[in-house]
């Protein structure tokens, strides 16, 4: 079932409000020894008592703070050591810096796409000594990127590598 572009639009919109509050925590980062680790200490519980409350052996919970220090741990596994200190796994997927919105990144990635799409056509016509002058070239990359966005063109993310 295709799901509509204004459906798209909308959902787009309840996650922007979601992930406003996300944003200010980007810059934080986990703490150096892991986060199972730090709140196990700042609880004052020993690893045996969390692999007790688990129901593992002690040697596992080193072994998942090691995982979770080089970021091979599943969420599954977090969220129930997590529950096991008494404590919630919280987890977003947020944009990238510089973006502080989907809106952003929509806009960014149409710009791209509609750069590389007026660039051939441009080398084209240069070829042809029919080039445009810079300026109509911005406005025609502009254009093009607005039609992109606001069709939803599914072509948008397959068009070129987004930069990273």
């Amino acid at each position: 079932m295709k799901i509509s572009k204004k459906h798209l639009i909308n959902q787009r919109k309840i996650l922007e409000r979601k992930i406003e509050n996300w944003l200010p925590l980007r810059k934080d980062r986990s703490p150096p020894s892991g986060w199972i680790k730090a709140i196990r200490g700042a609880l004052g519980m020993s690893s045996r008592q969390v692999a007790t409350r688990l129901g593992i052996a002690q040697s596992a919970i080193r072994q998942l703070e090691q995982s979770e220090k080089h970021h091979t741990i599943s969420l599954e596994t977090l969220e129930k050591v997590a529950h096991a200190m008494r404590c919630q796994l919280v987890y977003a997927i947020i944009p990238q810096e510089p973006f502080s919105s989907l809106e952003e990144v929509i806009d960014d990635q149409a710009l791209q796409a509609a750069k590389i799409l007026v660039s051939k056509v441009d080398h084209t016509m240069k070829l042809e000594q029919q080039g445009l002058a810079q300026n109509r070239l911005n406005e025609q990359i502009q254009e093009i990127a607005k039609q992109l966005k606001d069709t939803l063109d599914p072509s948008l993310w397959t068009r070129h590598k987004n930069s990273q």
